[in-house]
Parts: structure tokens; sequence; C-alpha cells
């Protein structure tokens, strides 16, 4: 079944195509990582799929539905979104964020009285104690901050889950850590998730397929095995080439 569908998108910003005629597939339950190098096109890719960027030609489909013909608030709370600065609301405590787009688009389960056990759940699945739900982000290490950003973008329980180098601002043992989380996470949940990353061993550790872009276009879109001894194109070769230990995920 197909989760989402990009058919023919372009976006330019002054007179420079970012994404050149993008059209891909991602079925139902695939981890699809999208690499390339930086300003061709990853995060813009990634925006047109929850609403933030509208392409100026082109169709995005989630679920089979287009987007634009969607109620954009109704579509953002529906897709999870998880980033790099993370974003967590200095003012809330660590519950508090975690439920926040439950609590404001009054998703069942989530009354005061239960989101306490939802949120604790929550941090159980992230790899964190319960304890810390009390907390403020201020008191916590980038690592949980990280951890708590993944909790939160999954709480309303989204079908899709959208990743912008999640993990780019954390050093090498924590980045490892939440790599293994997130392939937890994806096997016990079925999410689809759509994970930008500049880190190729991160991309092929991770997905099931890996989208390559060069200058705005689809240079690759396959397994990370079959890109690996079957690159597309010279640009495809060059990456793989240079990360001698490449390994896909099984």
């Amino acid at each position: 079944m197909e989760a989402l569908a990009l058919e023919h998108v372009v976006k330019s910003y002054g007179g420079h195509r970012v994404l050149d005629d993008i059209s891909i597939s991602v079925d139902k339950g695939d981890f699809v990582t999208v690499i390339g190098r930086s300003g061709c096109g990853k995060t813009t890719l990634l925006k047109t799929v929850n609403g933030l960027v509208k392409p100026e030609c082109g169709r995005v489909t989630v679920a089979g539905k287009d987007i634009a013909a969607q109620d954009e608030v109704a579509l953002r709370r529906s897709i999870g979104y998880a980033i790099q600065s993370v974003g967590l609301f200095p003012h809330m405590s660590v519950e508090e964020n975690i439920a926040y787009v439950p609590t404001i688009s009054k998703l069942d389960g989530w009354t005061k009285r239960e989101r306490g056990e939802k949120v604790a759940s929550l941090l159980e699945l992230v790899g964190l104690e319960a304890s810390i739900a009390t907390r403020q982000p201020r008191e916590l290490s980038g690592g949980q901050k990280q951890r708590v950003g993944i909790a939160r973008a999954l709480a309303g329980d989204p079908q899709l889950l959208l990743m912008d180098e999640p993990f780019g601002a954390v050093d090498e043992i924590t980045r490892e850590l939440l790599q293994e989380q997130i392939l937890k996470i994806h096997e016990s949940r079925g999410t689809t998730i759509l994970f930008v990353t500049h880190d190729m061993a991160e991309a092929f550790r991770l997905a099931t397929r890996c989208l390559v872009l060069d200058q705005g276009r689809v240079a690759q879109y396959d397994r990370p095995s079959r890109i690996i001894s079957d690159p597309a194109s010279p640009f495809v070769r060059e990456l793989v080439e240079k990360r001698r230990r490449l390994e896909p995920r099984a």
C-alpha cells in the first residue's frame, strides 16, 4: 500500500530549481533515507510532504490523498516531525511537550488524567525513564532532548514520520544509540519514515530504501544493497566509493 507519493514535483527559489521533477513512491512501512550534497533539496523535499513548502508544479499525496486539498493544520498534526534542533517548548515540562499535539488535537486517550501513562509509555519507547517527565528541557542532555523530540513526534501515533537530520547535533556514541532506537521503533510500530541525513553510513544503516538526490533531481532510488552494487550514475558511484565500510540494513 502506498503511504506517500511525489509526482513531478518542482520547487524553485530565485529562479534556481531546488526540486527538479521529483517523482517517488513510498510504500507503507518503508524507512526511506534521503542523502545528497548540501543544497541538493533534501529538506525542501521533506517540507513539501507536510505542506510547509508548496511546489509550483506537481502533486504530493499522503495515504492516497492530495495534500493540496487538505486542511494544512490537520495535515501537519497527523504527520510526526522531528528535527535536529528539536524545538521543545522551553516553558513546558517534558510531559507537556510530548502531549502537546494530542492534547490540542483532542485525540482519544489524551485527557489530563490519561496522559501520564501515555507519556511514560512513549518515554520507555525511546529509551528514557518515565521519571524525567516532570523535567524542563533545560535540564536534559542533548541526547535526551533528541529522544523527547522523537517521543513528541510519535505521540499522535502518526502513520508517517518526517525526520530532518535529527541526530546531527549529538556525539558519535549517542548518535549510534539513537540509530538503534529508531530502528527498534520502526520495527515495532511499522511507521513509514522519511529521514534526511548527510551521513551516507547512517543512511544505509537505517534504510529499507535510499533516495539519492543530485542538484534537485533523483540520482537513484533503491535498496541500499542495490545502490552499493549497482550505482546508477558517476555521482552515486562517487558517494559509495568515498565510504569504504557501508553496511546496508539487513
